[in-house]
């Protein structure tokens, strides 16, 4: 799952071009460079020993452990045999012998609780072994409370994603120690920087699927002195919501597109416990607050920002099923990879879904960049979101009426928002703001959307016409006695097109 988030995040983990600026994709790297690079990766995950050291470097880098060991299992098969053994070590769960795990249960013998689904394993408190819970037990049961509350929590997610129509992750047997049920283990990850993670210690199918039977790891107590943010209880629960989703979806597709399935398990944490609201604290990163960044992209905290992609579906059409949306099922379901299953890849599945409901990914998504503008009147809990500093920012007046002709490019599945403000000597009620674009080629699936934000607190929302040549003019209301501003919103539509560029330019007049 993901780290903490720090203040010092402030630049973000990827930097978006200026304006005028070309992005040159990264030549695509050998499979066995990859392979060495994820097992590099899911090395260093846990290489810090000092829990400040560690969690700064968690955070600032926006590691990522349940998808770095992803991509480790998925590359194994390109690795030298002794560094497949490595890989293996790396994802051996707790209790396997040999202590060469991410976190190993070193000092005693693990304890399994087990309810109707799910075993949760620990060491019992006072064994030495660090990841051992508190020695708390106000029932008398003989089981730690965190035990307990792990266990009934599990349970209560697991319920609430099988009521919803989702399978029960798939089983491993008695590899875990129990009866065919699925693993939890709790271990003191919040040292190291993590909330936790969900992997899978199945070997390579080799028969064209890629469901697979996973475990997850939590932290043992969430305590405050390491999760400063939210009570530890609510951090446990949208670490379930998220971690748990994530073995969910093993058994349809662990091999489905990062990006999608970080920012569905993130959307996922809402749906369950809609009072925390942890995932609020990622929307700086994905297209609320970065609308410049690719909606599929994986990187830093890009990926857990983008569950509002999500969250606007889901409010857009709210059909549900046990509480929760169908959409995302559907579209999960869609790139299911088991024997006979559809195998959709993710853009492929939301498009396909979308379908279903009579329109369009490029259409939807250029309203979910309108939505995103003004986030107070879109969503739910909208009054909760903070729109995007604009890309840039004019006040054209009576003296300055023309911004001159700009050029930029619009990556796939991103979009720009420009804003003018009306300035001196634009009082009268018949100064005009007249909007020109010339937008990148039809296959970017090109937009320019514009909003008026008035005084009074309306906005008004349009699209400026484009002709066969992708180019269009708009004139709007300019008046500072009744405009706030005007925003301009070029979108590029596309799921993977970046050709070409945008120009665009503003100007007033009276009429």
């Amino acid at each position: 799952m993901r780290s903490r988030l720090l203040a010092a995040i402030v630049a973000g983990a990827l930097t978006v071009p200026l304006l005028g600026s070309a992005v040159a994709a990264p030549a695509p790297a050998a499979a066995s460079d990859r392979a060495t690079e994820a097992l590099a990766a899911a090395q260093a995950l846990f290489a810090e020993k000092s829990p400040v050291a560690a969690r700064r470097h968690a955070e600032t880098t926006g590691r990522d452990a349940s998808m770095v060991l992803n991509e480790l299992r998925k590359s194994m098969g390109d690795l030298s045999p002794a560094d497949q053994k490595q890989a293996r070590a790396l994802l051996a769960r707790p209790t396997a012998p040999g202590g060469d795990g991410i976190v190993d249960y070193t000092a005693a013998e693990a304890t399994p609780v087990c309810g109707a689904t799910i075993c949760v394993h620990y060491v019992p408190p006072g064994s030495g072994d660090s990841h051992a819970p508190p020695n708390v037990d106000t029932n008398d049961n003989d089981i730690p409370d965190e035990v307990d509350r792990a266990l009934a929590t599990a349970e209560n997610v697991n319920s609430r994603y099988v009521s919803a129509g989702y399978r029960s992750p798939d089983r491993d047997g008695s590899i875990g120690g129990n009866s065919n049920k699925v693993d939890v283990y709790l271990a003191d990850v919040g040292a190291i920087g993590y909330y936790g993670y969900c992997t899978t210690d199945q070997p390579a199918k080799g028969d064209g699927t890629s469901n697979y039977w996973a475990y997850c790891v939590i932290d043992d107590d969430f305590r405050a002195a390491q999760f400063p943010t939210n009570t530890p209880r609510e951090n446990q629960q949208v670490t379930l919501a998220h971690e748990y989703f994530h073995a969910v979806q093993y058994a349809y597709d662990a091999d489905e597109a990062n990006w999608f399935l970080e920012a569905t398990a993130t959307w996922a944490e809402d749906e369950l416990f809609d009072s925390v609201n942890d995932n609020w604290n990622y929307l700086p990163y994905g297209q609320m607050g970065e609308p410049r960044i690719p909606l599929n992209t994986f990187d830093g905290l890009v990926h857990y920002g983008n569950w509002i992609f999500f969250r606007y579906l889901t409010e857009k059409y709210r059909a549900e099923t046990g509480g929760i949306p169908n959409l995302v099922l559907e579209m999960v379901q869609r790139g299911s990879n088991r024997t006979g299953e559809p195998d959709a890849n993710a853009m492929q599945a939301i498009a396909r879904e979308l379908k279903q409901r009579g329109t369009t990914l490029s259409k939807v998504y250029g309203q979910f960049a309108t939505a995103n503008r003004i986030p107070k009147k879109s969503y739910d809990e909208g009054r909760n979101y903070r729109a995007a500093t604009p890309t840039k920012t004019w006040t054209l007046s009576a003296s300055k009426r023309s911004t001159g002709t700009w050029n930029t490019k619009v990556r796939h599945l991103s979009n720009w928002p420009l804003r003018y403000k009306p300035g001196q000597g634009t009082g009268a009620g018949n100064w005009k703001i007249r909007l020109r674009v010339d937008m990148q080629p039809k296959v970017t699936v090109p937009s320019a959307r514009v909003l008026v934000f008035k005084k009074n607190g309306k906005v008004a929302t349009s699209t400026i016409r484009l002709n066969r040549r992708t180019k269009g003019t708009k004139v709007l209301p300019f008046s500072s006695r009744s405009v706030k501003y005007v925003e301009l919103v070029l979108v590029n539509a596309s799921p993977s097109s970046n050709e070409g560029s945008t120009r665009f330019s503003a100007s007033i007049f009276r009429r």
